[in-house]
């Protein structure tokens, strides 16, 4: 009896264990693993990956190296409609300019408004070494070079001279883009958003106009109000600046 019953036991055991062995193989297959596995010791790249060769693309609110982005607020492209290009060169009798040169000798120079009657006006020029003189004609869309003399240092009136060239300084629409032709070259204004340190004092919302010539190109930087701050010739590895230094506009009374 005790035999047979160990023989019972026994076979109730192996049964058993081979209904849990079907049940394990039919059940539910175990968990797959990640396709994506990491290889031991190497770090995987970002679901996002980037083409070979082409570099990553700044997040948002980061600078790319040496660029600096513009910030809220900053980049504008044009100037109010009632803004006019004459704003940016005033031209009042007794009005003065010392700008202070580097790069040349004759960067140095000094302007002084002589005359103005309606809408023209003219400025003398002295650099040391010359005088000059230009009358500027002023309309609602142009500042334009109307004659110039060379050598004028007796101080002549030239203002009811006939013209003699017709060179536009600033023209409308004072927006980054405006580009006209002049005898010495294309002019632009490729920023109205510019900022510029003097020895006059710093200057915001500077008109940038580029002047491109054969081998050389000039920017010139004007503040409404004040005039011309700035001006930049650049010719291969020479650079001569001439900067404001001191100022003094006498609006008509």
């Amino acid at each position: 009896m005790r035999r047979a019953a160990a023989i019972s036991l026994i076979a109730v055991i192996i049964i058993a264990g081979a209904l849990a062995a079907a049940r394990s193989r039919t059940g539910s297959p175990p968990q797959q693993q990640n396709v994506q596995q990491q290889e031991p010791g190497v770090q995987q790249p970002n679901v996002q990956q980037q083409e070979l060769g082409v570099p990553q693309q700044p997040g948002p609110g980061t600078n790319e190296p040496g660029v600096q982005q513009p910030g809220p607020g900053t980049g504008a492209q044009a100037l109010p409609a009632v803004v006019k290009p004459g704003d940016f060169f005033p031209l009042y009798p007794g009005s003065r300019w010392q700008y202070l040169g580097e790069g040349n000798e004759y960067a140095t120079f000094k302007r002084e408004v002589l005359y103005a009657r309606g809408d023209r006006a003219q400025i003398r020029e002295d650099n040391g070494g010359t005088v000059s003189a230009a009358v500027f004609k002023i309309t609602e869309d142009a500042v334009t070079r109307v004659f110039f003399q060379g050598e004028a240092y007796e101080g002549t009136n030239f203002l009811d001279h006939e013209p003699g060239e017709n060179v536009v300084i600033l023209k409308a629409p004072l927006a980054a883009g405006t580009r006209w032709e002049t005898p010495n070259g294309p002019r632009e204004i490729v920023d109205v958003n510019a900022t510029v340190d003097t020895p006059a004092g710093k200057f915001e919302n500077c008109l940038k106009v580029k002047l491109e010539g054969t081998g050389s190109t000039i920017f010139e930087y004007y503040n409404e109000g004040v005039g011309m701050v700035k001006r930049e010739f650049i010719s291969g590895s020479t650079r001569v600046t001439s900067t404001l230094e001191s100022y003094e506009i006498t609006p008509a009374g």
